[in-house]
């Protein structure tokens, strides 16, 4: 345990800092201090995790290689420049940036800290018993709730000074409902840098339209199979630009020789009024934050612009190397795990067609509307994903309600195969990452409602 306030740590961090010179070697240090809460009750379980301030330190450099160090204990500090080799004339191994200085810690209207845990217990329960109350035909609501604190402090010998406090929220709500042989479900999810008054916005009326979207898919239709026209939701578009696009562009996998995408910077791979980004610099949202844990200032990365693949998604080190400029991609889940390239914040960016227009323009097709799976595959591009729900589009309206969809293919062709995205405002949903099946770190997608001339679905 490291029990220093946060202007000794720094202090501590810049004595430690002063022993590696940036002309012989880049270094850096970070303390991770993270509170968890999770909170999930179904008919058949009810858990409760607590994890209550786990702290720890990090210190690298760069050598032909990166060397790490990981300590819990406060007393390990002092002995961290003697676990770290030392070489001389060896600080152009990786790019040098400008050193620069941050405080910043995210106010919460309602301190999740301040809510008894009781009290939250109470709350799930409330929710519970609420929506499996509502209809005989709910026969197993499922509730999960997230809540989390962190707090990262980053010193480099550039002269970085950096701490954010970060807190995050997470609300998901499952009504699983049957009425003879049917069971299915819809499910509703939210999550930001907010604290409790998140929970608490979520009335009786949103309650019940989550419920009633449950009911509705015990009639819902299977969809068509073959080649059509669809629509995206910003679920599905999110889904697209992050698992079936974006982990192509991680350029750690570039330069691995495992992606699709390596040859197609500077080159066309979708369409025209496409614009594809990664920002952690969202305010508010679930995958932001103010620097990555390389101590990279965060910055929007226009990724794809007017349908050409402008920039990968970098760290520090594959910046270096592929001479390009990282905007905040460096991530940890916490200090005992490894930086990643991971994508934050992750959208097609808004257009200029309204969604009764682009619905209006289509004979026969599909709107694929809740993004529920995605896999990815670096290596082909190909594209498999999954919609919970939909909609048949007949003559130019939106009609029947459908079942799961899965949407297969090539992911550049559905890009390039794009001819409307929607004027709506940017919408993201919450969730985290993880670099194989391991290392999850927080996450948003979305954008707006993105149309394709065609693409192959089938039944999910």
């Amino acid at each position: 345990m490291i029990d220093k306030s946060d202007d000794e740590i720094i202090s501590i961090f810049e004595e430690i800092s002063n022993n590696f010179k940036r002309s012989n070697q880049y270094f850096d240090i970070l303390y991770d201090a993270t509170s968890i809460l999770r909170i999930t009750k179904s008919r058949s379980e009810e858990s409760i995790s607590v994890n209550s301030k786990k702290t720890g330190v990090v210190a690298r450099t760069l050598l032909d290689s990166w060397h790490e160090v990981a300590i819990q204990d406060e007393i390990d500090l002092k002995n961290i420049p003697k676990k770290l080799p030392a070489r001389k004339n060896n600080g152009d191994a990786i790019t040098e940036y400008d050193g620069w200085k941050i405080d910043k810690e995210i106010k919460t209207k309602v301190d999740p800290s301040k809510i008894p845990i009781n009290d939250k217990i109470k709350k799930i329960r409330e929710l519970f018993d609420y929506i499996k109350n509502f209809d005989k035909r709910i026969i197993n609501p499922i509730i999960g709730y997230g809540e989390g604190l962190i707090t990262r402090i980053f010193v480099n010998n550039e002269g970085c000074q950096l701490r954010q406090v970060l807190p995050r929220i997470r609300l998901f709500i499952q009504p699983v409902a049957k009425e003879g042989s049917k069971i299915d479900f819809d499910y509703f999810s939210i999550g930001a840098e907010q604290g409790y008054e998140l929970v608490d916005e979520v009335s009786n009326k949103n309650l019940d339209q989550i419920i009633q979207n449950s009911l509705d898919m015990l009639t819902a239709d299977s969809p068509p199979s073959g080649k059509l026209p669809i629509i995206l939701g910003p679920d599905m578009s999110g889904l697209i630009a992050h698992e079936s696009f974006g982990h192509g562009l991680e350029a750690d996998q570039v330069l691995r020789d495992r992606s699709y995408l390596k040859e197609r910077l500077g080159k066309k791979v979708a369409s025209e009024i496409c614009v594809i980004c990664d920002a952690p610099n969202i305010e508010g949202q679930y995958g932001s934050h103010f620097f990555d844990d390389e101590g990279i200032k965060a910055g929007k990365n226009i990724l794809v612009k007017n349908g050409i693949l402008k920039n990968f998604i970098h760290n520090r080190r594959t910046a270096s190397i592929l001479n390009s400029v990282p905007k905040g991609n460096g991530r940890r889940e916490t200090f005992a795990h490894p930086v990643f390239v991971r994508m934050t914040n992750t959208y097609f960016e808004p257009g200029d067609y309204k969604i009764e227009e682009m619905i209006s323009e289509i004979q026969h097709g599909v709107m694929l509307i809740r993004g529920y799976f995605g896999m990815e595959d670096v290596l082909g591009g190909g594209m498999q994903i999954s919609s919970k729900k939909g909609y048949l589009i007949e003559n130019g309206e939106k009609t029947k309600l459908l079942k799961t969809i899965t949407l297969s293919g090539s992911v550049l062709q559905l890009l390039q195969n794009i001819d409307a995205v929607s004027d709506d405002e940017l919408m993201l949903r919450p969730g985290t990452c993880g670099k194989g099946e391991e290392d999850f770190v927080p996450v948003t997608s979305g954008g707006s409602y993105v149309r394709t001339k065609s693409a192959l679905i089938s039944p999910g």
